[in-house]
């Protein structure tokens, strides 16, 4: 069963590789009956198993980019359902919005204050991300 989801200004197509209709006649009839879409800001991404003898390679959308991971809701999706790039990601921010607590403390920023920005700014990103603390040991 294919699954169109729609949010405010993107839409996802789902096509599982054993659908009666193929990714290419599925995305056509979509673009011709159900919206206008942007080709140029369309991504396909083929989520793989973890075992590659049992990947089947679905042909890919001509018109399209073809990407191994991309964002959808806040969370970094990759074709091998690893989340090493979405960690990847919020470390990062993390790391940005730490920065910019050294340069609150250099201001002379108390630690007490410093503390709520840290909580605000570093350790919400965690939650909202999705980013389970005990894994980045």
């Amino acid at each position: 069963m294919n699954i169109l989801i729609k949010y405010a200004d993107d839409s996802n197509l789902r096509v599982p590789s054993d659908s009666d209709v193929d990714l290419t006649k599925e995305f056509n009839y979509v673009k011709e009956n159900s919206m206008i879409i942007n080709t140029a800001k369309t991504k396909e991404i083929a989520f793989k198993r973890p075992n590659r003898r049992l990947y089947i390679t679905p042909l890919p959308i001509t018109e399209v980019q073809h990407v191994s991971y991309d964002k959808l809701l806040r969370v970094t999706l990759c074709d091998t359902f690893r989340f090493d790039v979405h960690n990847g990601n919020v470390l990062k921010m993390c790391s940005q919005r730490v920065y910019l607590l050294k340069l609150f403390r250099d201001q002379g920023l108390p630690r007490r204050q410093l503390n709520t920005v840290f909580d605000a700014l570093v350790l919400s990103t965690f939650f909202l991300y999705g980013v389970d603390l005990c894994q980045l040991n």
